[in-house]
């Protein structure tokens, strides 16, 4: 669950055609999103997506390179029917976290209503959605919370901020594939670390190199930013 750069202007073309327009507007007469279910999931707008968050999920950061990959509407397009070809609504995500969040979208002011938006502006609606609205769920192409989150030695993930402990729960972030996938790479970096704790020369080097791939590309950045952060208290 880490910030992703997204360009909101650069609309992918298949979501400015006129079979999604037509579609919105069956929609908008219908006052509920049932024209149209697949045209947001051509193999344009999925690529472009997996390119922006380097194929991982959304919220868990797992890899889906070899597993279905979803179209995750951050706003529920059951409940905001007239953003479901939004091309800022549009997160990549994993099929657990996709439909464990589900139509999950609890706001601390009143959600919007449909107010005669076109579609041609519906692509950058999301921000100044939020600023009225204010979600519980994190948006990660609009919000960088990586200092809100932290994990325990058992490889569970939690904050103190009551929205991203919100999502992590929402999300089940702790479910046990993760927390396995993430204890495995503390137990790695531990035990390789101890084998040259003795040798300052090889240590440094050591943690240098698990420094230089800490990418965001990877698996599980926001946990091994964690550890770069908190080496002195894992030991």
């Amino acid at each position: 669950m880490i910030k992703v750069e997204k360009d909101f202007d650069n609309v992918p073309s298949i979501l400015q055609k006129k079979k999604r327009e037509e579609a919105f507007n069956k929609n908008i007469d219908a006052k509920k999103f049932l024209y149209g279910k697949t045209l947001y999931k051509p193999s344009e707008v999925k690529l472009r997506l997996s390119k922006i968050y380097y194929n991982k999920c959304a919220y868990c950061e797992k890899n889906i390179s070899d597993e279905p990959k979803n179209i995750e509407h951050y706003r529920p397009k059951d409940i905001y029917y007239w953003l479901g070809y939004s091309w800022d609504n549009l997160l990549f995500c994993c099929t657990r976290c996709n439909s464990t969040k589900n139509e999950k979208f609890q706001t601390e002011n009143l959600k919007i209503v449909y107010n005669d938006e076109k579609y041609k502006d519906i692509h950058n609606l999301g921000a100044g959605y939020s600023a009225l609205e204010k979600p519980m769920f994190i948006n990660p192409e609009q919000e960088d919370i990586l200092k809100d989150i932290s994990f325990k030695l058992d490889g569970t993930i939690y904050s103190t901020n009551h929205r991203v402990q919100y999502t992590i729960e929402n999300c089940n972030l702790n479910r046990d594939a993760l927390v396995q996938h993430r204890v495995a790479i503390l137990n790695d970096f531990r035990n390789n670390l101890k084998l040259v704790l003795n040798d300052s020369k090889i240590r440094n080097e050591f943690i240098k190199n698990f420094i230089l791939d800490c990418k965001v590309e990877n698996e599980y950045f926001a946990f091994r930013r964690y550890i770069i952060d908190n080496i002195a208290s894992l030991f």
